[in-house]
């Protein structure tokens, strides 16, 4: 078991495995089983997870400890029926605990199960434990969903007050009033935030962020501001500042705050991006080419990195500079299909072998070739680039990528929408009659694909003929 060589408790991890391996009995002490368990779970082991579940739970019956380890596991593999099944157990077989009804608000969360219990189990845990920063915390968080920012700013307030630490959590929040799509609210309750903790780097940071979110960029910055006087440099804070100062077309404060984000990670290729942005923006071609190369080199597949070094060469009229970047990149690295599909718009000459060649070393990283050739023709369509898909089709159609009948079908489908919107409509009849002679059902699908195929009497004919 050489993948445990690198954790903490590797021998004790290697003991139990050889032991159970052997079928020796064998007995361990709680502690040991805990750290024998989490270190399986952190290695996603669930073969010898399971067994060290069950035989801590054989050994150690009493304990309630070992049946929650049995939920995260059951979460860890999709198994939301088990785990709320096993929830239920430990209910019926325990004294109550805060621990079981924070998983009952974390399984219900998870699962997007609309219920009016989850406020009503943290009170229970509260209860139990009134003092508990997680359960404030979590309190909040219900209390925003149910449009209650002054009771959720209660919570968070004495979960902040019980720790301060909570406040590196604080953009948990600003993710869920996104998800809600509530921007004045989480205004209101970052700024009341700030005003209850003015010295809190993280709530101004937060109130940047939404109001960022709302494009009240003047006051986002002077906000990151605040959070940058609380903390000291803070990446983040600064890059999200630039971000502001770009959307207020201010570019060299903008640069100013990306150049100290870099320099302060020196890994954050998302701000030499945004620094070649600034350049571009600007027309100064040669200095963001510069900066994409850097973002680049740390991020081959980072698309808006290989799109500006695309974008600045055909600005400074290198073309065949950036079609040779281009087939390097997808040649190197596993590129994928949006990049595909943005870059192929800028080579106007609309060519097909470039375009397949592009293609082919994209499918070799995608596990779904169907969806890709469904793309394909999509984008070819919206952008009238007919001839392009047909004779990437025709070629893809031959390959060993269509190897079954379902396939085949679909790509005649494909190829007698384009040659219907391309005005060949003998070869489009050809097409669909292959399509339909194969799988006739998938004609709903095919007549998806423009507004456009119900105007060709042809093809209704030809899908009552094969009815």
């Amino acid at each position: 078991m050489d993948s445990f060589g690198n954790f903490e408790h590797s021998a004790l991890v290697n003991k139990f495995i050889k032991l159970i391996d052997n079928n020796i009995p064998c007995y361990f002490d709680s502690e040991d089983m805990e750290d024998i368990i989490e270190e399986l779970m952190n290695a996603l082991n669930f073969q010898y997870l399971s067994l060290a579940i069950d035989h801590a739970i054989a050994q150690f019956p009493s304990e309630s400890l070992f049946r929650f380890y049995r939920v995260k596991k059951y979460i860890l593999e999709f198994q939301m029926e088990n785990a709320e099944k096993e929830l239920d157990e430990i209910e019926r077989s325990f004294p109550p605990s805060a621990d079981l009804y924070i998983e009952k608000v974390f399984l219900s969360n998870m699962t997007n199960k609309k219920t009016e219990k989850t406020i009503k189990w943290l009170n229970k845990a509260l209860a139990l434990e009134p003092n508990d920063p997680d359960i404030h915390f979590l309190m909040g968080h219900e209390y925003v969903r149910k449009n209650d920012i002054l009771t959720a700013i209660k919570h968070v307030s004495l979960a902040l007050q019980s720790d301060p630490i909570f406040g590196e959590n604080l953009f948990t929040y600003s993710y869920l009033f996104e998800e809600l799509n509530k921007p004045e609210e989480a205004v209101e309750f970052f700024t009341i935030l700030t005003e209850e903790f003015p010295l809190l780097g993280a709530a101004w940071f937060a109130l940047g962020f939404t109001l960022s979110w709302s494009s009240r960029f003047e006051e986002a910055i002077e906000a990151y501001s605040f959070a940058l006087t609380c903390d000291g440099d803070i990446a983040s804070a600064h890059f999200n500042m630039a971000n502001a100062y770009f959307e207020l077309k201010d570019y060299d404060k903008a640069l100013h705050h990306y150049f100290e984000a870099y320099n302060l990670d020196q890994e954050d290729f998302q701000a030499l991006t945004n620094i070649g942005d600034c350049y571009a923006i600007q027309k100064w071609f040669d200095e963001s080419l510069e900066y994409y190369y850097k973002a680049y080199e740390i991020s081959p597949t980072h698309n808006e990195a290989v799109l500006g070094i695309v974008n600045a060469l055909f600005e400074l009229g290198k073309v065949s500079e950036a079609r040779v970047f281009v087939q390097n990149a997808f040649e190197k690295y596993p590129q994928n299909i949006d990049l595909l599909f943005a870059v192929v718009t800028f080579f106007e000459e609309q060519d097909a072998t470039f375009f397949y060649k592009l293609a082919e070393l994209t499918l070799n990283h995608l596990e779904n070739s169907d969806h890709f050739f469904f793309f394909i023709t999509q984008f070819c369509i919206y952008n009238k680039m007919y001839e392009v898909g047909i004779n990437v089709i025709e070629v893809f159609l031959k390959s060993e990528h269509v190897n079954d009948d379902e396939k085949r079908s679909k790509m005649y489908y494909y190829l007698a929408a384009l040659y219907y919107l391309n005005e060949n409509s003998m070869m489009g009849n050809t097409c669909l009659s292959e399509a339909l002679l194969i799988n006739y059902n998938w004609h709903k699908n095919f007549m998806e694909f423009s507004p456009l195929l119900e105007t060709y009497p042809e093809i209704l004919k030809l899908i009552e003929l094969y009815a």
